[in-house]
């Protein structure tokens, strides 16, 4: 029944976007007040519909959640290109969903983090003008983050993640792996605006980093700093975010070679309430569940 009703909500809103859009007709002042008005809506509908999508506590259905989810905020943006908390938030969906299914489909979940930097980089061109015209002219992202505020914190936490989960997916390509050079900027950057921000979220990209590039072209490297960075991402919700001990289990652990400190984190994770994260955003904790069960059966993956 919940599955039905988050389908539902997607069409609806959709529906409700396009009739509006169909509908205007008269001036061209009358037409740009209503279609500003008609984003303003399905904006806040969109919201509306991943709160309701981040509290669901069962697995099966949010994961088949998602691909109505990202029909509706896909449709959206092709009527409101530049609208930064669509791009933004569907940024954060493809993350999410990407997560859900790396394990199943690598080749389908690199696809989707891709499509999910490329809006988190829209987002934050179309939210910052310093940025957009320091990247238009040529200039390199680890430098030109320095141009990204506050108010771009939802783009570029989410940019950062698609693109570091992206090249820990394809880390046999020395052409693609590249790229995570933007990625630790953007995660630096980040926690340098909010450290706590997305339940500390960024930390999981320099932690991340760290467990699996040695020390190299001055941007840190190695088991200590790894340590370090998802010690302090798990301060931020007092170890309520499963995802980094889901994290330090497939990355850290495997650098270390500690199966010991494995089993531990992923039983921990498993025994967690789902829903203490963020007062009843279920979901994030549900797919680490879900992570953790396949990284347990899976484990001499991470250790051969």
């Amino acid at each position: 029944m919940k599955k039905i009703m988050l389908i539902l909500k997607s069409i609806s809103i959709f529906c409700l976007f396009v009739s509006l859009l169909a509908g205007i007709s008269g001036c061209a002042t009358t037409r740009h007040t209503t279609q500003n008005a008609a984003v303003n809506l399905v904006d806040m509908s969109v919201d509306d519909l991943v709160e309701n999508l981040m509290r669901q506590n069962n697995p099966a259905v949010i994961k088949d959640g998602f691909p109505g989810a990202l029909m509706v905020i896909t449709g959206m943006i092709e009527l409101a290109p530049i609208n930064y908390n669509l791009l933004a938030t569907a940024s954060f969906l493809y993350a999410d969903y990407a997560l859900f299914v790396e394990d199943e489909n690598v080749d389908y979940a690199i696809s989707l983090f891709k499509t999910g930097t490329e809006y988190g980089m829209r987002a934050l061109k179309a939210n910052n003008a310093k940025f957009r015209k320091a990247i238009d002219n040529g200039m390199k992202i680890p430098e030109a983050v320095k141009f990204l505020t506050k108010d771009d914190l939802k783009a570029l936490t989410w940019y950062g993640i698609n693109l570091s989960k992206r090249v820990t997916l394809q880390l046999a390509n020395p052409d693609e792996i590249i790229d995570i050079q933007d990625a630790v900027a953007a995660g630096r950057r980040s926690i340098e605006l909010d450290p706590n921000y997305a339940w500390g979220a960024s930390w999981n990209i320099l932690g991340i980093y760290y467990a699996i590039m040695p020390v190299y072209a001055g941007l840190g490297g190695g088991a200590e700093s790894s340590k370090e960075a998802f010690a302090k991402g798990n301060k931020v919700e007092n170890g309520e975010f499963g995802l980094i001990d889901v994290f330090i289990a497939r990355y850290l652990c495997r650098t270390i070679k500690d199966p010991d400190l494995f089993d531990q984190l992923l039983n921990r994770v498993l025994a967690m309430d789902s829903c203490k994260l963020g007062n009843g955003l279920c979901m994030i904790n549900e797919l680490a569940k879900q992570k953790a069960r396949f990284s347990l059966a899976n484990k001499a993956k991470y250790f051969d």
